[in-house]
């Protein structure tokens, strides 16, 4: 068993998976590989007010669960959702996504990957 506080793991900028640096956009990894995580990784991510995500596409499925704040998860096809605290959202492989932080305060979500099977 493993156990942490979310702020002792380190705050990182977001970057796209091309490695393009996502302003105002910030991930800690809490759980992945290095905890002896061998399926899944748990990821919190922080969009500040008015930040975006762009349009990106991952292998990945990714799970979603809104903490705080108020956004607009949007894909390529013109589907939008709104989010509020409490709502999920999934994302199927190689979805292209993007998200918007509509709210005056930070969003906080937790997103959980699968690790890809070679």
């Amino acid at each position: 068993m493993l156990k942490k506080y979310f702020k002792d793991v380190e705050n990182k900028s977001a970057t796209l998976t091309d490695g393009t640096p996502v302003k105002d956009v910030y991930v800690r990894w809490l759980i992945d590989e290095n905890d002896g995580a061998i399926n899944f990784a748990m990821r919190r991510f922080e969009i500040k007010p008015g930040a975006k995500v762009p349009l990106h596409g991952h292998v990945q499925d990714h799970e979603i669960y809104i903490l705080t704040g108020n956004g607009v998860f949007y894909n390529d096809s013109g589907q939008e959702e709104i989010v509020n605290p409490g709502d999920v959202v999934y994302i199927p492989p190689n979805e292209k996504h993007g998200i918007n932080n509509s709210g005056s305060e930070n969003l906080v979500f937790l997103c959980l990957i699968p690790y890809l099977k070679e």
